[in-house]
């Protein structure tokens, strides 16, 4: 009885490490950033077990030393602000090392970007409106937005006068609002994006809200195959706010990263609960041009079921 619970503990223990090692397939398969969501939970039941069982010594700690390098991506994000990966891929998208990033001298414009996911059947809009007017940012960028939450746009319409809007899928489009003049001709909808250049008291900056598919099996890695292209035509600093379905060391917000020259603001935190057992995953990001440095605030849900995002971060021009 013992060997069978034995076997069981093992069995369990190798899938859940399996499921680890697969999440950092991303490049690969999509399926791996699908798996990247989960790697915390999965990463907590393998050691749960491999403590449980505790021999052979030698399997059980090389197991726990896959699992204790599994979290490293997890505690990277958390202190640094950026997924592994993503500081690499921003400063290649430049033309620079890593390590040069820390080096600009050059002026900076401080924004602040209010991000959310509205949820497309939300009830009545009132407080988010009075939040967000209450927080007064530069920048407001948002997902599902459709007939029933149009409201929204109507209600801040003369404290955000600067509108894009582009219709996205059933679940209802994006729409980024400036408080600053929208550069003419600029506005762009492509692909689940909405992009307005605004001219901030810094200069020119590109604002994106940005709504990524789920990953494997629902297109996420074709949607990011055609948003590519178009984030590279982007000239100039911008700023992404935006639900990418993705959590912060995904291989999905590397791309965007590479592809638009920004980084992850802030550290990595929880914006959204899974359905199926509560599990928080932080899957709503804010990008921008030069971040070495930011902050983001945690909002409350206000109706929707993603939390918003409150990010405060110098851009370079």
């Amino acid at each position: 009885m013992i060997m069978g619970l034995r076997k069981v503990g093992w069995v369990g223990a190798l899938a859940a490490l399996v499921g680890v090692l697969v999440g950092y397939g991303g490049a690969l398969h999509p399926a791996g950033d699908s798996l990247a969501v989960f790697r915390v939970p999965l990463a907590g039941l393998a050691g749960l077990m491999l403590v449980l069982l505790r021999r052979p010594r030698r399997r059980v700690l090389l197991g726990l030393a896959v699992v204790v390098l599994a979290l490293v991506p997890r505690f990277w994000a958390q202190v640094s602000g950026v997924g592994i990966g993503s500081v690499a891929a921003t400063a290649l998208a430049a033309g620079q090392a890593p390590g040069q990033l820390t080096g600009q001298a050059a002026e900076r414009a401080v924004l602040t970007i209010y991000q959310k996911n509205l949820l497309f059947n939300r009830p009545d809009p009132k407080p988010l409106v009075a939040d967000i007017r209450a927080r007064s940012p530069d920048i407001v960028t948002l997902q599902e937005v459709d007939g029933r939450n149009r409201a929204v746009l109507e209600a801040l319409q003369q404290d955000f006068p600067y509108q894009q809007y582009c219709d996205y899928r059933a679940v209802g489009g994006t729409a980024v609002l400036s408080r600053w003049p929208a550069v003419p001709g600029s506005a762009l909808c492509a692909y689940g994006l909405s992009a307005l250049q605004v001219e901030t008291p810094g200069g020119p900056v590109w604002a994106v809200a940005l709504h990524l598919r789920w990953p494997w099996p629902y297109g996420q890695a074709e949607q990011l195959d055609g948003l590519e292209p178009v984030l590279r035509t982007l000239s100039g600093p911008k700023v992404i706010g935006g639900d990418f379905n993705s959590v912060a060391w995904s291989h999905a917000v590397t791309r965007v990263a590479r592809a638009s020259g920004t980084r992850r603001v802030g550290r990595e935190a929880v914006s959204f609960a899974l359905p199926y057992g509560g599990f928080g995953v932080g899957i709503d990001h804010v990008l921008a041009s030069g971040a070495q440095s930011g902050t983001i605030q945690i909002l409350e849900r206000l109706g929707s079921d993603h939390r918003g995002v409150l990010a405060r971060v110098s851009v370079t021009p």
